[in-house]
């Protein structure tokens, strides 16, 4: 019974992005990408919290239980920092090896509106992607073993941003950090906080360099 009502959340949660995806077709002419993304995410969040809201046990399975949401907070800030000091360092090296690791950021900002480009890619989209790959995604697969839902999470996780035939390394990195920081808290609140911050700094420093 309980694998059932697992395997209906994710099936609707699917519908849910597919759906939505799929209103950028008809909002586009008529608004900014930026606009465009920040309403979708917007959308993705409001249906799949109301299907969590709609399912017995939805919060809990999602881990997003009120009893982890303090210690996912913490502990997403802790990951944070500790990332921060390991990607410094390691910037640092690549910097004595005569490599500019900043060459490796880069945005495009929309000049008219820089501010919902922050609050879209630095907060919406963070909070969307990790109730859907991680909340649903990640802990309906979790029962067939950690490694099958760490690796296909991230696997369609890097696919959900692939754009010009690159490899999105970063993506793929932070798909594997989120996954692993979720498991490690039980919290979805830890990778919510883990990407968000991550984002911001990220498009912090693109926009200074």
């Amino acid at each position: 019974m309980k694998k059932n009502k697992e395997l209906k959340i994710v099936c609707i949660a699917v519908v849910i992005l597919c759906f939505c995806e799929a209103g950028t077709l008809f909002l586009r002419p008529a608004l900014s990408p930026i606009t465009t993304l920040a309403f979708i995410r917007s959308a993705q969040i409001i249906f799949l919290i109301l299907l969590l809201i709609l399912t017995p046990d939805g919060f809990k399975f999602a881990g997003l239980s009120k009893a982890k949401v303090y210690s996912g907070f913490k502990t997403g800030l802790i990951w944070s920092g500790l990332f921060g000091i390991a990607a410094f360092m390691t910037g640092f090296i690549l910097y004595l090896t005569g490599f500019t690791p900043l060459q490796l950021i880069h945005s495009n900002y929309p000049k008219d509106n820089l501010i919902l480009f922050f609050l879209t890619g630095g907060l919406i989209s963070p909070i969307a992607e990790e109730i859907f790959f991680r909340g649903i995604f990640y802990s309906f697969l979790r029962r067939r073993g950690i490694l099958t839902a760490l690796f296909i999470t991230t696997a369609v996780f890097a696919l959900f941003h692939l754009s010009n035939g690159g490899l999105p390394i970063t993506q793929i990195m932070g798909g594997l950090i989120f996954a692993l920081s979720f498991e490690y808290s039980k919290s979805l609140v830890t990778p919510i906080v883990i990407h968000v911050l991550g984002n911001l700094a990220i498009f912090s420093i693109a926009l200074i360099v």
